[in-house]
């Protein structure tokens, strides 16, 4: 009986491209734990906030042009398009800030004004200082990579001479 070579199509359930080439390459496991950016660079959450932020922003611009013009059809137009400018305009916003700083940078910031303007407790270290061991230290601040200078063999101070015999 002939070998079959595995990925050919005499074998049905292996596909060739799983079973004979190599990984194309390795995971990337810094993005497991991170919410995945759906427009510009900003996450299903961020966009469910300012979405909905913006939708109630402009339902009330919406009935107020509405109760003036008289024309009901103003509040349906602002309350779509409206939130679709806003999240376009703001998810490159936030892109900007986003840029070269590490993910959830600017949520740690917010948070950390939030604490400073008193409305949240803060979840962080939030005082300056210095440390303390609460101990002192008596000892040379010489540096050990400077020996101390050493004495000649002959010198008077090695041999004892002339320290009052």
């Amino acid at each position: 009986m002939p070998r079959r070579s595995i990925g050919t199509a005499d074998a049905p359930s292996a596909t060739p491209h799983t079973l004979q080439s190599p990984a194309r390459g390795a995971p990337v496991t810094d993005r497991v734990n991170v919410e995945p950016a759906i427009l510009n660079g900003i996450t299903v959450t961020e966009a469910k906030v300012i979405g909905l932020l913006a939708l109630a922003v402009f339902l009330l611009l919406g009935s107020i042009v509405a109760a003036f013009t008289g024309l009901w059809q103003v509040l349906g137009m602002l309350a779509l398009f409206g939130p679709m400018a806003v999240l376009w305009f703001s998810s490159t916003w936030l892109a900007r800030i986003k840029r070269g700083r590490p993910d959830g940078y600017y949520t740690q910031y917010l948070h950390l004004w939030a604490a400073r303007q008193g409305w949240v407790r803060c979840r962080f270290i939030g005082h300056e200082g210095w440390w303390d061991l609460g101990r002192s230290f008596e000892g040379s601040l010489a540096s050990p990579l400077q020996p101390p200078r050493e004495v000649p063999k002959d010198s008077p101070s090695r041999t004892g001479a002339g320290k009052g015999t």
